[in-house]
Parts: structure tokens; sequence; C-alpha cells
């Protein structure tokens, strides 16, 4: 097979490959995320096994990045809620810097009028309007999605799932890894 043809075919493998990924997200999410904790585990699991067995040295990375994700979310859920609610509030002085400093820089270097560019009165005016709507909307979407008895399904089975492979993960990483290695022909192995 010519070169050009190679690339071809590694080009349509390459877009068939991500199809397929977008197409099985939902189902292969939880590996994902299983895997990259994994990944993230294994060099501290490795470091572990000099003192302890490979199991044990599992056993002690799983439940720190088990405390190490429940922290940050304790963490980082009230904080980006402040972060909303602040940018939230700051909105309207965004939108009028938007119509004071931006557009007018904008529509002097394109020769146009401002109002030409962006209506921000009409903007503004709409986000006010439906601010209260939208709150709302957002409230009844997530009542919906937690009271669905199939997204509860699906988070209670990514929320078993996830952990479970994590741990099997992290304790056949170096043996998963010399498996899929000897998977690569040799002229692309790295060195």
């Amino acid at each position: 097979m010519s070169n050009c043809g190679r690339q071809w075919l590694g080009f349509v493998l390459i877009v068939f490959t991500g199809w397929l990924v977008y197409l099985l997200g939902p189902v292969l999410t939880p590996f994902l995320v299983a895997a990259l904790f994994a990944y993230l585990g294994d060099p501290i699991a490795d470091r572990l096994e000099a003192w302890m067995p490979r199991t044990l040295a599992v056993v002690v990375v799983f439940v720190g990045l088990l405390l190490g994700v429940l922290a940050a979310l304790l963490f980082l859920v009230p904080a980006l809620e402040r972060q909303l609610l602040a940018f939230l509030d700051q909105l309207p002085a965004y939108i009028a810097w938007l119509q004071e400093q931006l557009l007018p820089v904008i529509a002097e270097r394109l020769g146009l009028e401002p109002s030409q560019l962006l209506d921000t009165d009409r903007l503004q005016a709409a986000l006010q309007s439906h601010w209260k709507e939208a709150g709302g909307l957002a409230a009844t979407f997530l009542r919906a999605v937690s009271t669905s008895g199939a997204a509860l399904a699906g988070w209670l089975a990514n929320l078993v799932l996830i952990p479970v492979v994590t741990f099997y993960l992290l304790r056949d990483w170096d043996r998963l890894m010399a498996n899929i290695r000897a998977l690569l022909p040799r002229d692309i192995e790295p060195a």
C-alpha cells in the first residue's frame, strides 16, 4: 500500500473510531473516568508497592483518590455556586462595558455604527425579563432529572461502576500496559 493510501486509511480509521466513541459515549464514560483515575493513581501505587503488596497499595491509593474527589466536590460545588452568583450580579456591568467600551472600538475598526453590531439594550432587557423564568426552568429541569427513575438508575450505576472499574484497572495497570505494548507493531513502539 502506498504512503498516501496508508494516510487515508489512518484518517478513515480515526474518523470511524471518533464516530464510534461518540455513539458509545454514555456507555464508555464510566470506563474512561475509571481509566483516568487508574492512570493518575498508578505511579503512587507503584511506589507503595515497595513496602506492601500491590492489592494493599491499590486500596490505599483508591481510598486516597476517593477522599480527594469527595474533598474537591465539597470545595468546588459551593465555590462554583458563589462564582456563578457573582457573575450573574456583574452581568449588567459586563453588558454596559460591552456597550460603552468594546462595541465602539469594533464599530470604528469595521466602519459601522455600534447599533449595527449588537443591540445591547434589547439584550439586557431580554436577559432581565427571562432571568426568573430561566431559574424556574433550571429548577424544574433539576427536579425532573433527580426524580426520573432512569436517570437515577444511571447515576447509581455509574456511582458503583466507576470505583469498581478504577480499583481493578489500578490493580492490573502494569499488566494491562504490558499487554497493550505487546500489541503494538515494533516499528511504532516508543523507545
